[in-house]
């Protein structure tokens, strides 16, 4: 089987993404290109975009908010709306009142000289900053003012304590996007809440600026002094995550641009054209197609990590588009026809079981292994790496022990194509999967994520803001 590249296009800024022609080889497989009338790839024209920003309008804005608050109030709310509002309550971040814990330096990855111990600390920033927007999500569905001071004060300690991130190795690139895009949010949300001073809110905007977003640029423009393959792709996709949130928090287009272009044009694997390793007909004769991620040979824990970050990415720049409707290339989710619902399908299909259980430990795989289909996958072979030992070459998806640890997500997915676009077919087995988690809750102290970094990666809580019967 081939590899198949994707490589995007887009005519103008105010022209919708160009459709994709679709030819099916004799494997199965179906090919994604767009070749010009002489038969070559088309050129990919940079968005340069001057955006409205109507706050909030990252993750949510607020017709979502009005919608599901509104709901819960009148009580009209679906069920697992309700309970994973009473999930979100019991969460041990949002137990008032909330004390943070802000560090001088995050550090993580390799702390030799830089810590007392020598360890990395970063957990305090992963706790305050889902403190924040859990308490932030609180605030804006109950009008409680306690969850929005404590949410500013969490953000007004950290701005004011906190220096920057450190390691000895590049794993600070992975705390500088995913605590980044999370603190991020939760300020996206709060900004118009009248008890955040003007100074503190600017303050914090700077503290975003100087201490994530750069790091999130130099990673997604150096990527270490590494090759722009030597990172997987969630490594990419937690830092356009936060340098897209943050963009929008500080209203800076040339940010948002960015990450807009790098989405379809950029260098590393979290842009689309590496992100998506190949397409195929579903083994189960749904008729659908299903779009292998770049990290499905990887371990299933990863391959579920950058599928869930991309739909975080992707909600936020839908969000973005609600107020800018002329910047059609904002819509991830469309772009490709709709190639991040493929994908999504994909790494849902090879982790479901068919039992009945919300952790999905009961029952047989959808899906044989032996059956899923998969492009030979040559992670940073040959490459201009110095280190030469991390190469690898990958056959199958990954049948390891992480295969079926469902992450949050499936909601996003699920309810953008099937509620928001109204598609009629597509996302089967991201229906499956958010069924079977809802509600999905989020990172809690308690939950079935745990409380290690990758609770962390992903914002939860899509069942309580999407989900509609």
């Amino acid at each position: 089987m081939k590899k198949t590249f994707i490589s995007a296009v887009v005519l103008s800024m105010s022209l919708a993404l160009t459709q994709l022609s679709c030819m099916e080889n004799e494997h199965g497989i179906v090919d994604l290109t767009m070749p010009d009338d002489d038969g070559q790839e088309e050129v990919y024209v940079p968005v340069s975009a001057q955006y409205t920003y109507q706050h909030p309008c990252a993750m949510f804005n607020q017709a979502d908010f009005d919608r599901v608050k509104k709901s819960l109030d009148d009580a009209t709310a679906p069920q697992a709306v309700k309970d994973e509002f009473t999930l979100l309550k019991n969460s041990r971040y949002t137990v008032l009142p909330y004390t943070p814990s802000p560090l001088e330096y995050i550090v993580r990855g390799d702390g030799t000289g830089i810590t007392s111990d020598g360890k990395e600390h970063y957990q305090e920033a992963m706790n305050d900053a889902a403190a924040a927007y859990q308490m932030a999500l609180l605030w804006k569905l109950t009008g409680d003012t306690r969850y929005a001071d404590n949410s500013v004060r969490v953000m007004n300690e950290w701005a004011a304590q906190c220096k920057g991130i450190r390691a000895n190795d590049n794993n600070k690139f992975l705390a500088a996007g995913a605590q980044g895009y999370t603190f991020a949010n939760a300020a996206e949300i709060m900004r118009n809440y009248e008890g955040w001073q003007a100074a503190d809110f600017r303050a914090f905007q700077t503290w975003m600026v100087d201490v994530f977003a750069s790091m999130n640029r130099d990673f997604m423009d150096n990527h270490g002094g590494n090759c722009d393959d030597h990172y997987w792709s969630n490594w990419d996709l937690v830092n356009m995550c936060s340098y897209l949130a943050i963009g929008i928090l500080t209203e800076n287009n040339d940010m948002v641009n960015y990450v807009v272009n790098y989405f379809y044009d950029g260098v590393g694997n979290g842009c689309i054209k590496k992100l998506v390793q190949g397409t195929f007909d579903d083994p189960l004769g749904s008729g659908e197609l299903i779009a292998q991620n770049q990290e499905s040979g990887r371990d299933q824990g990863h391959a579920m990590m950058s599928v869930a970050v991309t739909a975080n990415l992707c909600q936020m720049a839908y969000t973005l588009l609600q107020c800018n409707p002329s910047v059609s290339q904002l819509d991830f989710f469309a772009a490709h026809d709709n190639l991040m619902m493929q994908m999504g399908e994909y790494t849902a299909l090879f982790n479901l079981r068919d039992g009945s259980d919300q952790l999905n430990q009961g029952g047989n795989w959808l899906v044989e292994a032996t059956r899923m289909p998969f492009n030979e996958y040559k992670y940073c072979v040959d490459c201009s790496c110095k280190d030469k030992n991390h190469s690898a070459v990958h056959t199958s998806a990954a049948n390891d022990e992480g295969r079926g640890k469902l992450r949050p997500g499936w909601e996003i997915y699920y309810n953008h194509y099937a509620k928001i676009k109204k598609l009629g077919s597509g996302y089967t087995y991201a229906q499956k999967a958010a069924e079977k988690m809802r509600p999905e809750g989020g990172v809690d102290g308690n939950s079935r994520y745990g409380t290690n970094s990758g609770a962390f990666d992903q914002l939860g809580w899509g069942t309580l803001m999407l989900y509609r019967e």
